[in-house]
């Protein structure tokens, strides 16, 4: 079992847990030394290493290796996963972050919009991104 730190769409339960087919425990959580930016065209974010920032999102406790492999999927070869320590109510705790590696040329210079997100993309996600990416997944696997 590990624990997903997650800071952009898989912010919201209905992304996370219709990915992972379970439902989630969760707990609020910061990433220190990395930065969150917006991507140029794409209404999702990424995280890339930064001295001196620090990343708001929430940890996914205790996944399973299907839950980890559907997320991994998802995201892509965009991004690839490290081991990370986020800090917590209680405490400092382990745990992997999807880490932006498709290139800085993508990236804006400003924050991603959670609130921009859950307002015009959240609903195609859920509807359409989510059972898409599924299907697609277990006809692979």
């Amino acid at each position: 079992m590990m624990n997903v730190f997650v800071y952009g769409s898989l912010l919201f339960p209905e992304i996370a847990e219709g990915l992972s087919g379970q439902k989630l425990e969760w707990q609020d959580a910061t990433l220190n030394g990395y930065s969150r930016l917006a991507l140029k065209g794409a209404d999702y974010p990424a995280i890339i290493k930064k001295n001196n920032s620090t990343v708001k999102g929430k940890v996914l406790l205790n996944l399973d290796k299907n839950a980890i492999d559907l997320l991994t999927f998802y995201e892509g070869d965009e991004y690839k996963m490290a081991a990370v320590k986020v800090e917590t109510v209680s405490g400092t705790i382990n745990a992997l972050a999807f880490v932006w590696i498709a290139g800085n040329e993508f990236l804006e210079n400003y924050d991603w919009s959670e609130e921009q997100f859950e307002s015009e993309s959240l609903a195609f996600y859920r509807n359409e991104v989510v059972p898409a990416t599924r299907a697609e997944y277990y006809k692979q696997n």
